[in-house]
């Protein structure tokens, strides 16, 4: 069995971290708040962004997931959580022979912006400072003296995660034309990707440096609301949403990860979203 540190044990990390233990991996879980990670999963209170709290984390570990969320919307939340962040905990564990590490990142390091499709070769020259601050986190892991591998998310939902839900009862509308293409990925995914690489790992496979993860259909933001306001039925008038026009527009290709083996247990939004919906009570 191997001995496992989460660093960032929130949503998507509390629930890898404790599915790993359940499997009988020793796992640590790094995470700000002194709240119980799970079921055999062992706490460690610590904050990335403050080195003195990085000072006794555990020693002889296999595998590495950062997997963090920086508690501010900021370039300075960004770049402390993510760069230095990332930088402070390889640094704290020099020395030990990882077999691998995963960072979590994020589609936002595309720049595309007119419906193209991109995978792992695509340019990336992102303008915003998220896009930014996690394509230097990705280039610092990669540059680092240890087996590296990124995991770009595209957007994700699941429980908690129900925004789209809340504009399509809200009537929100975008035009069908021109298409604004969307892409997104369930959390249990999410949870399932990075607990098959790490399996893939431990198993002595080899992986590729960047993943993108996302689920098997890029959709169109009209298509996405038209079906959740077909399926609530009771829905507030259309309004346009005012933010539809900065969206990223792209559509992510997830060959890589089939080619790896992953099967996703939402394959697309109408399976993942009709289950939340009909836990919400909606449907």
């Amino acid at each position: 069995m191997a001995r496992i540190l989460i660093v960032g044990a929130g949503d998507i990390g509390g629930h890898l971290a404790v599915q790993l233990a359940a499997a009988g991996h020793s796992v640590w879980g790094l995470r700000r708040s002194d709240k119980p990670v799970g079921d055999g999963v062992t706490l460690i209170q610590a904050d990335v962004a403050d080195t003195e709290t990085l000072q006794n984390l555990p020693d002889n570990l296999d595998i590495l997931v950062y997997c963090v969320a920086s508690p501010v919307f900021s370039k300075e939340g960004y770049h402390a959580y993510y760069y230095r962040g990332l930088r402070h905990i390889l640094k704290a564990l020099k020395g030990q022979k990882l077999q691998r590490a995963f960072f979590v990142s994020s589609s936002s390091v595309y720049h595309q912006m007119d419906g193209e499709w991109v995978d792992e070769t695509s340019e990336t020259r992102p303008s915003s400072f998220a896009g930014k601050e996690m394509l230097a986190a990705e280039e610092a892991l990669l540059k680092a003296d240890v087996p590296g591998t990124v995991v770009r998310f595209t957007g994700i939902y699941g429980p908690g995660r129900t925004r789209m839900i809340e504009q399509a009862r809200q009537g929100g509308h975008c035009d069908p034309e021109p298409p604004v293409w969307t892409n997104r990925i369930h959390r249990d995914d999410c949870v399932g990707v990075l607990k098959f690489m790490i399996e893939q790992t431990l198993a002595g496979k080899s992986l590729e440096p960047v993943y993108l993860a996302t689920d098997d259909e890029p959709a169109t933001l009209f298509d996405v609301l038209e079906w959740m306001k077909d399926r609530i039925g009771d829905v507030e008038p259309d309004h346009d949403l005012p933010e539809a026009s900065r969206r990223a527009n792209r559509r992510c290709s997830n060959k890589r990860l089939h080619e790896l083996g992953y099967e996703l247990q939402y394959r697309n939004y109408r399976e993942g979203y009709d289950l939340l919906l009909t836990e919400m009570g909606l449907v």
